[in-house]
Protein backbone atom coordinates (compact mmCIF):
# COMPACT_ATOMS: atom_id res chain seq x y z
CA UNK A 1 0.00 0.00 0.00
CA UNK A 2 1.48 3.66 -1.15
CA UNK A 3 1.79 6.59 1.47
CA UNK A 4 -1.32 7.82 -1.13
CA UNK A 5 -3.74 5.32 -0.11
CA UNK A 6 -2.74 5.37 3.00
CA UNK A 7 -3.54 9.02 3.77
CA UNK A 8 -6.69 8.73 0.99
CA UNK A 9 -7.70 5.90 4.05
CA UNK A 10 -7.03 7.90 7.08
CA UNK A 11 -8.50 11.11 5.49
CA UNK A 12 -11.41 9.06 4.39
CA UNK A 13 -12.01 7.51 8.04
CA UNK A 14 -11.49 10.99 9.67
CA UNK A 15 -14.49 12.07 7.75
CA UNK A 16 -16.66 9.14 8.68
CA UNK A 17 -15.79 10.14 11.94
CA UNK A 18 -16.44 13.94 12.08
CA UNK A 19 -18.07 15.87 9.65
CA UNK A 20 -16.58 18.08 7.28
CA UNK A 21 -14.86 21.47 8.78
CA UNK A 22 -16.45 23.46 6.77
CA UNK A 23 -20.27 22.16 8.04
CA UNK A 24 -19.17 23.18 11.60
CA UNK A 25 -17.71 26.14 10.62
CA UNK A 26 -20.81 27.15 9.10
CA UNK A 27 -22.89 25.90 11.87
CA UNK A 28 -20.91 28.24 14.40
CA UNK A 29 -21.05 31.10 12.11
CA UNK A 30 -25.22 30.70 11.40
CA UNK A 31 -25.66 30.24 15.36
CA UNK A 32 -23.27 32.67 16.26
CA UNK A 33 -25.75 35.23 13.97
CA UNK A 34 -28.76 33.82 15.54
CA UNK A 35 -27.37 34.30 19.37
CA UNK A 36 -25.92 37.20 18.79
CA UNK A 37 -29.37 38.61 17.90
CA UNK A 38 -31.03 37.36 20.45
CA UNK A 39 -28.57 38.88 22.95
CA UNK A 40 -29.26 42.00 20.98
CA UNK A 41 -33.18 41.85 21.35
CA UNK A 42 -32.38 41.00 25.39
CA UNK A 43 -30.75 44.09 25.51
CA UNK A 44 -32.76 46.32 24.09
CA UNK A 45 -35.33 44.76 26.12
CA UNK A 46 -33.61 45.33 29.14
CA UNK A 47 -33.19 49.02 28.47
CA UNK A 48 -36.85 49.72 27.96
CA UNK A 49 -37.25 47.62 31.32
CA UNK A 50 -39.26 44.87 29.48
CA UNK A 51 -38.48 42.02 31.95
CA UNK A 52 -41.50 39.96 30.67
CA UNK A 53 -39.95 40.03 27.07
CA UNK A 54 -36.50 38.91 28.91
CA UNK A 55 -37.85 36.29 30.80
CA UNK A 56 -39.42 34.99 27.32
CA UNK A 57 -35.69 34.82 25.83
CA UNK A 58 -34.57 32.99 28.88
CA UNK A 59 -35.21 29.54 27.50
CA UNK A 60 -34.09 29.80 23.90
CA UNK A 61 -30.60 32.21 25.76
CA UNK A 62 -29.52 28.89 27.37
CA UNK A 63 -30.23 26.67 24.14
CA UNK A 64 -28.32 29.02 22.14
CA UNK A 65 -25.12 28.96 24.90
CA UNK A 66 -25.27 25.16 25.13
CA UNK A 67 -24.93 24.70 21.22
CA UNK A 68 -22.51 27.43 20.97
CA UNK A 69 -20.26 25.54 23.81
CA UNK A 70 -20.59 22.24 22.20
CA UNK A 71 -19.93 23.44 18.37
CA UNK A 72 -16.80 25.67 19.73
CA UNK A 73 -15.49 22.08 21.70
CA UNK A 74 -16.08 19.90 18.73
CA UNK A 75 -13.73 23.09 16.60
CA UNK A 76 -11.31 23.51 19.32
CA UNK A 77 -10.59 19.70 19.13
CA UNK A 78 -10.61 20.16 15.39
CA UNK A 79 -7.34 22.83 15.26
CA UNK A 80 -5.11 21.20 12.44
CA UNK A 81 -8.08 21.00 9.98
CA UNK A 82 -8.76 24.97 10.81
CA UNK A 83 -5.38 25.88 10.16
CA UNK A 84 -5.86 24.55 6.94
CA UNK A 85 -8.88 26.33 6.22
CA UNK A 86 -8.55 29.22 3.96
CA UNK A 87 -7.07 32.52 5.74
CA UNK A 88 -11.07 34.39 4.37
CA UNK A 89 -13.07 31.66 6.49
CA UNK A 90 -10.58 31.88 9.10
CA UNK A 91 -10.76 35.82 9.35
CA UNK A 92 -15.08 35.88 8.57
CA UNK A 93 -14.72 33.27 12.07
CA UNK A 94 -12.36 35.44 14.07
CA UNK A 95 -14.87 38.35 13.20
CA UNK A 96 -17.89 36.55 14.01
CA UNK A 97 -16.29 35.73 17.39
CA UNK A 98 -15.66 39.20 18.21
CA UNK A 99 -18.65 40.61 17.35
CA UNK A 100 -20.58 38.34 19.46
CA UNK A 101 -18.01 38.97 22.48
CA UNK A 102 -18.94 42.57 21.70
CA UNK A 103 -22.72 41.81 21.98
CA UNK A 104 -22.08 39.64 24.98
CA UNK A 105 -20.13 42.36 27.13
CA UNK A 106 -22.86 45.02 26.18
CA UNK A 107 -25.53 42.71 27.36
CA UNK A 108 -23.50 41.75 30.49
CA UNK A 109 -23.47 45.85 31.01
CA UNK A 110 -27.56 46.09 30.78
CA UNK A 111 -27.95 43.18 33.16
CA UNK A 112 -25.96 44.90 35.46
CA UNK A 113 -27.76 48.49 34.98
CA UNK A 114 -31.07 46.46 35.49
CA UNK A 115 -30.34 45.16 38.35
CA UNK A 116 -28.21 47.69 40.13
CA UNK A 117 -31.74 49.73 38.98
CA UNK A 118 -33.76 47.29 40.40
CA UNK A 119 -31.99 47.07 43.31
CA UNK A 120 -32.12 50.84 43.58
CA UNK A 121 -35.74 50.52 43.78
CA UNK A 122 -35.90 47.94 46.39
CA UNK A 123 -34.16 49.92 48.57
CA UNK A 124 -36.47 53.38 47.92
CA UNK A 125 -39.59 50.96 48.46
CA UNK A 126 -38.30 49.83 51.83
CA UNK A 127 -37.28 53.12 53.13
CA UNK A 128 -40.52 54.94 52.05
CA UNK A 129 -41.60 51.90 53.89
CA UNK A 130 -39.53 51.82 57.29
CA UNK A 131 -40.34 55.51 57.40
CA UNK A 132 -44.52 55.08 56.88
CA UNK A 133 -43.98 52.74 59.58
CA UNK A 134 -42.54 55.57 62.50
CA UNK A 135 -45.27 56.27 65.07
CA UNK A 136 -44.89 60.21 66.20
CA UNK A 137 -46.57 59.41 69.00
CA UNK A 138 -45.21 56.56 70.09
CA UNK A 139 -44.15 56.13 73.80
CA UNK A 140 -40.80 55.34 74.91
CA UNK A 141 -38.76 55.26 78.03
CA UNK A 142 -35.51 56.58 79.02
CA UNK A 143 -32.26 54.77 80.60
CA UNK A 144 -34.32 56.26 83.94
CA UNK A 145 -36.77 54.90 83.32
CA UNK A 146 -39.00 58.37 82.61
CA UNK A 147 -41.45 58.18 79.23
CA UNK A 148 -40.85 59.93 76.33
CA UNK A 149 -41.80 60.52 72.65
CA UNK A 150 -39.26 60.48 69.75
CA UNK A 151 -39.88 60.82 65.94
CA UNK A 152 -36.83 58.05 65.19
CA UNK A 153 -38.59 55.08 66.95
CA UNK A 154 -39.30 52.66 64.33
CA UNK A 155 -41.45 48.89 64.02
CA UNK A 156 -39.02 46.63 62.63
CA UNK A 157 -39.56 45.83 59.11
CA UNK A 158 -37.85 42.99 57.22
CA UNK A 159 -38.07 42.26 53.60
CA UNK A 160 -36.69 40.14 51.19
CA UNK A 161 -34.28 41.58 49.10
CA UNK A 162 -32.72 39.39 46.88
CA UNK A 163 -33.19 39.72 43.29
Amino acid sequence: MTATNALNKNTAKNTSQNPPIMSDVHAVLKLIETFGSLLVEETKALKKSDFKHVDMLQADKRQYAREYHTLVTRLSERKHEIVQLDMDTREKIVRARTQLTVILNENVKALEDARSSAKRLVDRILEVARRSVTDDSQTNYSAKGKTQAYKSSMLSLSVDTSL
